[in-house]
């Protein structure tokens, strides 16, 4: 059997396939004819296709004798695609009846916004096409539309509806059922206007326009409130088994796709901070500074009172933020981190609370959630909280005191459930005295006060700092560095790092990008490390600095931990030395013991 006998359904599921995923697309048959198509392709229904010639290398050519589904991610740089469309990528499937591929199904991305979703959803593309296929190689010529569209909606992960003109619901998918808290057999044959409250859609399903990412929020007729976006398409049949299009085709139907809100934002963290679970490991250090960072982690984690984190830049204070969430309750729930010191002042606002549809001039037509909605539920980190501008720090203030907020141009309040946790380089009290911070924001953000110490106040983690930031940076440059010099080590241990722990890094991947031999030099460092950056003595032989810096260590943990037998005996465990060793250490470098307390 041939797809040109059926071509009036083929173009049908084309039509329906596309309308469903967003996605362009192409049916040939196995006489090298495009029998059906959207957008582009539709024009050229029933002209040759080139690159379905069976006997070529190309793709297409492939799976007419393999009967083999490709996945093209990359069609420019693919060595056997011979798009001429300005193709991006495909999901191609064959379509086999009898053992023999009799078609292929092509669903092709144009623009890179829809490359990236071929590319997310391939599976279930390829999954989706494989049951199109299917449904094209049946023997039943008379198989209409209608019988096709159940299985086109169970092979997507949204909820789908596919209502008539009328406003009947002729075929609905088990997400759609489980967004709308009801039966299958309850929605199929029932009206649209019993299903759905929203007089919006309900209105462009009668007047068979298209909208897409639609926010909607209703109630239902069961009082459940409902929270979706949502993608409208009028579906327009062909007339003639020609393939010839009348642009003034009557609309037969709406395809509706919905997905729940709750379920972007769960998307939007996993495609974000997902990777961050094992963020307290992370927190490098054995300093009694950093044992109390971590200590005061694990105490806070679960409370949902506000933390504000203080330090100067590049002290690790958003790793700290998000080892709080990762150690929480809400560690599955969203992470939003919001860097309020790279947003404008005329922005901010719509940023964090996001607008409704012509708040403003070049507004979204269907409005814009903010942070803090895509947070509900998890945690919201406002990083350098210090920039935000004062008129905005009474919605922030709202927001602490209430969890609720309205977006720009609303009139409905939004309640939120959030943790916040908020970071500044700067002194927030001295912006009280000068007005450009509230206090009242102040006390409100400053329930569990956290303080990231610099570098210079943590000497002792260095060591372990630069050895961490050598593996990663080796391993991420492609380059077998596998450690630092003495010489180098002394400079490093003696250099005031005003940019800390971020300095550090950027000093390490310099060095390893610089460096052609297994171990870091002075030579790789970057030029400040070499122009008086770095304060060491080059008067004293290596051995003499080598002494002093160690006698400087062991003095500052037994300043930190005291001098009696306990206190040496846990310095001892800190530098990883037996107890004698560090009495003889003591001892050679002269270093008074303070007598034993």
């Amino acid at each position: 059997m041939k797809l040109s006998a059926i071509q009036k359904t083929t173009q049908a599921v084309a039509d329906a396939i596309s309308e469903a995923v967003g996605l362009e697309t192409e049916i040939i048959s196995d006489e090298e004819k495009i029998v059906a198509g959207t957008g582009r392709y539709k024009a050229k229904v029933g002209s040759i296709e080139k690159c379905g010639d069976s006997s070529t290398n190309e793709i297409y050519g492939m799976i007419f004798r393999t009967g083999v589904n490709y996945i093209i991610e990359d069609a420019p740089e693919h060595p056997d695609y011979w798009g001429v469309e300005g193709e991006l990528a495909e999901v191609c499937c064959p379509i086999e009846l009898d053992g023999k591929v009799i078609g292929i199904i092509g669903l092709v991305a144009f623009d890179e916004e829809q490359r990236r979703l071929l590319i997310e959803k391939k599976q279930s593309l390829l999954d989706f096409c494989t049951k199109m296929a299917y449904l094209l190689s049946s023997k039943a010529k008379e198989m209409a539309v209608t019988n096709g569209m159940k299985t086109i909606l169970s092979s997507i992960d949204e909820g789908v509806l596919y209502v008539s003109r009328a406003g009947t619901v002729i075929e609905c998918n088990e997400q759609a059922a489980r967004l709308f808290n009801e039966n299958y057999n309850e929605i199929v044959g029932n009206n649209i206007r019993n299903i759905c409250s929203d007089r919006f859609v309900t209105d462009v399903v009668s007047m068979g326009t298209a909208f897409r990412n639609v926010e909607r929020r209703f109630t239902n007729p069961d009082g459940r409130n409902l929270h979706f976006m949502m993608d409208i398409y009028p579906i327009k049949l062909i007339e003639n088994e020609e393939g010839e299009t009348d642009p003034d085709a009557e609309c037969v139907g709406t395809v509706i796709s919905m997905r729940d809100m709750a379920d972007i934002k769960q998307m939007v963290y996993e495609l974000t901070d997902n990777s961050m679970t094992d963020t307290y490991s992370e927190i490098i250090g054995e300093s009694k500074a950093i044992r109390n960072i971590k200590g005061y982690i694990n105490r806070i984690a679960d409370s949902q009172s506000s933390v504000l984190i203080t330090g100067e830049s590049g002290t690790g204070k958003s790793l700290v933020a998000k080892a709080i969430h990762s150690s929480s309750g809400k560690k599955d729930k969203p992470f939003i981190h919001v860097n309020c010191a790279a947003i404008p002042d005329t922005l901010i606002e719509s940023e964090l609370f996001g607008y409704e549809a012509g708040a403003f001039t070049g507004a979204r037509e269907t409005g814009k959630p903010g942070k803090f909605e895509m947070a509900d539920g998890g945690t919201i980190f406002l990083d350098e909280i210090g920039d935000v501008p004062i008129h905005l720090q009474g919605k922030l203030l709202h927001v602490l005191q209430f969890g609720k907020f309205e977006r720009i141009g609303g009139t409905r309040e939004i309640s939120v459930d959030i943790r916040i946790i908020a970071a500044t380089n700067r002194d927030l009290e001295v912006m009280i005295k000068n007005r450009e911070f509230r206090e009242d924001l102040f006390f409100r953000l400053n329930v569990i006060p956290m303080h990231m110490p610099s570098l210079r106040e943590r000497r002792e983690d260095l060591p372990l700092l630069l050895d961490n930031a050598v593996a990663k940076y080796s391993e991420m440059l492609g380059k077998p560095v596998q450690g630092i010099n003495d010489e180098t080590m002394l400079m490093l241990m003696s250099y005031n790092w005003p940019g800390n722990v971020r300095e550090l890094e950027n000093a390490i991947e310099f060095a390893i990008n610089m460096e052609d031999s297994p171990v870091i030099t002075t030579a790789s460092l970057p030029e400040s490390f070499k122009s008086g950056g770095a304060v060491y003595r080059n008067d004293l032989t290596l051995e003499e600095q080598c002494r002093a810096f160690e006698r400087q260590i062991i003095e500052r943990l037994l300043e930190e931990e005291g001098y009696s037998v306990n206190s040496k005996r846990k310095v001892a465990a800190r530098l990883g030395i037996g107890e004698a060793t560090l009495y003889r250490k003591i001892k050679s470098l002269g270093i008074s013991s303070r007598g034993e307390q």
